[in-house]
């Protein structure tokens, strides 16, 4: 971002462990993982002071954003790897500058003391942030010794507050593994959702649904017999014969173009495509399951981060800006105007400026917006996936 950041300062400081943070794959994801930072800054209106592969140290003129910059960073992959963020705010200047204070170095302090995948902010930012966002939420302070700042001894655990259920889902499951299927059926009933039907294949699937009547289907992409798309057709079926009932199909790997299919089968919305390393945060599944039920779309943040990292041999989504391209990728995670207008820190006039170029340049001129959303969505799946 421009500018030159001054006065009272909100420091974000993340570290990962030394040891331990590589994937089941052996992989050690880090390096590529970490530069996803920069893209939550910048949508945050934030500054990047420092960045190493172990650790980052942010800026922001305004609290409630770096504390959502946190969260956000720890939803794309910081809890995944294990990474502890600390928050502190106090008076900085620009640049390097901001490593020689208080703010930073408590900052770094309280990054010390998180355990793997938390986030801990100061009782400072706890008071400078207040009741300004509903969706943070802070633990009660805990004490530690002091670092080598000596300024803070305390911090309250950052997290988000869990969605509650819409009023009487009924949702059946659908999942070849018992493991899978019987877990979610006990989470979500645990969570006050009504667990109408599971199943363990296509055609038990159909059957349930047309008994059971539930508001959603969750649906494996893959099932028998031969474990390719038969969960995709399956949902592709109920949409057509039953354009009511909502459908979450689940997937073990990002695929842009069954999301694509999807999306092409449920123009109206009611659908969302999420991998199921997601759905193991309870927090996220509940606010999937809300959203569709209130004729929402919504896709994978990791599909639509493939598809913007990836170049379409002939491809019209290189006449878009940089700023046009992110608009488009909120759009493609089934996210309102609003949300995208708080996440990019713009007013809502100005998204919609961006929204009708998008729509310009991508020839999308004689339809309802609301479909000519769904229309760029899929001119991005088909180009980018």
């Amino acid at each position: 971002m421009s500018g030159r950041p001054q006065g009272t300062l909100t420091i974000v400081c993340g570290r990962l462990p030394a040891a331990g943070a590589q994937t089941a794959s052996g992989f050690d994801e880090r390096p590529a993982r970490l530069g996803d930072v920069e893209r939550q800054v910048a949508a945050h209106a934030g500054w990047t002071i420092t960045s190493a592969p172990d650790e980052f140290t942010l800026a922001f003129t305004g609290t409630v954003a770096g504390l959502r910059c946190a969260l956000d960073i720890q939803d794309d992959f910081g809890s995944k790897l294990g990474l502890g963020i600390g928050v502190h705010a106090g008076e900085a200047g620009f640049g390097r500058a901001v490593m020689r204070t208080g703010a930073a170095a408590g900052a770094a302090d309280i990054a010390a003391c998180a355990a793997r995948g938390e986030t801990l902010a100061s009782t400072l930012v706890r008071e400078l942030a207040g009741d300004a966002d509903p969706d943070i939420c802070f633990g009660e302070p805990h004490e530690f010794e002091p670092g080598a700042a000596g300024s803070v001894r305390g911090a309250h655990a950052v997290t988000r507050a869990a969605p509650g259920p819409v009023a009487s889902i009924r949702v059946v499951i659908a999942d070849d593994s018992a493991i899978v299927r019987d877990g979610l059926a006990a989470v979500l009933s645990a969570a006050g959702l009504t667990v109408a039907a599971v199943a363990g294949d296509p055609d038990a699937l159909l059957s349930a649904v047309y008994s059971a009547r539930p508001d959603i289907a969750i649906v494996d992409i893959r099932m028998p017999p031969t474990h390719t798309d038969e969960g995709l057709v399956a949902a592709e079926r109920l949409r057509a014969e039953y354009p009511r009932i909502g459908i979450l199909v689940l997937s073990q790997h990002a695929e842009p173009a069954l999301a694509a299919r999807l999306l092409e089968a449920a123009p109206d919305g009611r659908v969302g495509y999420l991998l199921k390393d997601r759905v193991s945060e309870l927090a996220i599944l509940i606010e999937a399951l809300n959203r569709i039920e209130a004729g929402e779309t919504v896709l994978d943040p990791e599909v639509s981060d493939r598809m913007i990292q990836r170049r379409a041999r002939r491809n019209d989504l290189d006449e878009l800006t940089p700023r046009e391209l992110e608009v488009l990728r909120l759009l493609a995670e089934g996210r309102s105007n609003r949300a995208i207008a708080d996440a990019l820190v713009v007013t809502l006039k100005t998204l919609e400026g961006h929204i009708s170029q998008i729509f310009l340049k991508l020839g999308l001129r004689e339809a309802a917006d609301e479909h000519r959303r769904v229309a760029a969505v899929l001119a991005y799946l088909r180009q980018t996936g």
